[in-house]
């Protein structure tokens, strides 16, 4: 993924939120936490966002010994998943907390290193939101596993 294509979602994520009448907040571009704030003035919610974006429908982490995500909330922490594979305009966006992408993240790796000839050190970890669950890689599916997440802005509120 080229930054361009990162910026581009971010860049979504945040016309967005300006426009749903959110105050909205770059991060300090070398943050490695998060991506955006927002704040919902009517219930005074303040909420921390990462922005993933993919043009594949495939979005991926990398593990890193300090773990998939740095810096994690209990609460008002969440993943922005922008998969722009039909274009900014026809945008498929998932808020998802962030504890539950890691959930997911986590448990499809663990069963996928249980298969036969599959790599446990792989420090890749994938979400495909194309194609149905399969027994054999559990990180297919997501268009519907997320369902409930896909634009669910109101999350944010």
């Amino acid at each position: 993924m080229s930054a361009n294509k990162g910026n581009a979602g971010e860049h979504l994520v945040m016309a967005e939120l300006l426009a749903q009448g959110f105050d909205a907040y770059w991060a300090d571009r070398g943050n490695t936490a998060f991506d955006t704030a927002c704040f919902w003035n009517e219930s005074g919610r303040a909420t921390r966002l990462r922005v993933k974006t993919t043009s594949n429908s495939a979005p991926c982490w990398t593990a890193k010994k300090s773990g998939l995500f740095l810096e994690v909330q209990a609460h008002n922490d969440f993943v922005v998943i922008c998969d722009i594979k039909e274009g900014v305009r026809g945008a498929s966006v998932y808020i998802v907390p962030t504890r539950v992408v890691e959930e997911h993240l986590v448990r499809n790796h663990a069963e996928y290193c249980t298969l036969p000839g599959r790599n446990e050190k792989a420090s890749i970890r994938v979400l495909r939101f194309w194609g149905e669950h399969r027994a054999d890689n559990p990180s297919y599916g997501y268009q519907d596993k997320f369902a409930e997440y896909r634009e669910a802005w109101n999350l944010l509120k």
